[in-house]
């Protein structure tokens, strides 16, 4: 009958065969291990911890509103396009503003 091993063992057991440097079935056989059971037993705890990796992150979203007002009648606008969004913003709006507008569009 075969020994039926806790998750902590299995995990001691596959942190050893990565340290090892050799073939699964090495590893199997020196350790009297089935390959088919490590194989599964491996395929398990790798999907564990990708899921574990690829949980949920908490957000929370912050709305910023930045205001620019010019003082001068704009006599022209020039147009811009940025990551397939074409903007018409007066000449003469200052550089800071157009590169924090760009910087959140991309």
């Amino acid at each position: 009958m075969a020994k039926r091993r806790s998750n902590q063992e299995w995990q001691t057991i596959l942190e050893s065969y990565e340290s090892s440097n050799i073939t699964q079935r090495a590893f199997c056989e020196q350790n009297r291990l089935n390959l088919s059971t490590f194989h599964a037993k491996r395929q398990l705890f790798a999907s564990k911890e990708q899921n574990v990796t690829a949980g949920f992150v908490r957000a929370e979203v912050v709305e910023r509103t930045t205001k620019c007002q010019s003082s001068q009648t704009p006599t022209a606008n020039m147009t811009l396009l940025v990551n397939d969004v074409e903007l018409s913003i007066p000449q003469g709006t200052p550089a800071a503003y157009l590169a924090e507008l760009i910087g959140a569009l991309s």
